[in-house]
């Protein structure tokens, strides 16, 4: 597969302002312009989880088996909710894991339609939605009794909101793992709209123990810069 990439050049400051990827010598795009890279297959997982050595789903799906097991419950008897899902490679890791059902959820059609081409079979449903908006989204869902989510880089930035985590939580019952990673640099609790801030609020409300807290290297920049989020691994209270 990495032949067929062979062309596939890393861009950033001081080439462009931002992170690019040079997909030929007549298109560049942008890293986050995923409805163009999902479209081809394999295309994301070459450029993000090899060459930017992408870590959060690997420690996205582990941190939510380690939260399972230290709750004692059996991962075989769970549907998870996986936000954020992407062309599917967390809900894999977590069906390897062990878990019964993942059901998928992204904003973009086109995440959807990767993750059923490239990975058939690993979502009992994959929704189209926005954990921003709400209620439409919601019941989508309603049919699943949901034991647990995971989400990995789907949370802060230009991706989902601190509201969208809340209302993603909302949906679980008491005593659910969960597991997710943000980029630590939305972690200021000092930023009343950040998710260090939401967090803080979601313990002390108490909707959430946390288990874990920890930081990691999410990736590399298109010029070799780390970038660190923060693990968080706990349960809905």
């Amino acid at each position: 597969m990495a032949d067929a990439f062979a062309g596939v050049r890393l861009l950033g400051p001081p080439v462009t302002d931002g992170e690019y990827i040079a997909l030929s010598e007549h298109e560049t795009v942008h890293l986050h312009e995923y409805t163009r890279i999902y479209a081809v297959p394999g295309l994301y997982e070459h450029v993000v989880q090899d060459r930017l050595r992408c870590r959060s789903p690997q420690v996205a799906a582990e941190g939510f088996l380690r939260a399972a097991a230290s709750l004692g419950l059996e991962p075989g008897s769970m549907t998870v909710l996986d936000v954020g899902a992407g062309t599917g490679l967390v809900g894999e890791l977590v069906r390897h894991g062990g878990v019964a059902r993942v059901v998928g959820v992204d904003a973009l059609p086109a995440a959807r339609e990767a993750s059923l081409r490239d990975r058939p079979g690993v979502y009992a449903d994959y929704v189209v939605g926005d954990f921003q908006r709400g209620d439409g989204l919601r019941a989508a869902l309603r049919p699943y009794a949901f034991g647990g989510l995971v989400s990995a880089g789907a949370f802060g930035g230009t991706h989902a909101t601190p509201r969208a985590l809340e209302n993603a939580l909302a949906i679980l019952p008491p005593g659910a793992p969960v597991a997710f990673t943000i980029d630590e640099r939305w972690m200021d609790a000092s930023d009343p709209d950040g998710f260090g801030a939401a967090v803080e609020r979601l313990t002390a409300d108490g909707g959430l123990a946390l288990l874990e807290r920890t930081r990691f290297q999410h990736r590399v920049t298109t010029t070799g810069e780390p970038i660190f989020y923060q693990l968080l691994v706990g349960r809905t209270a």
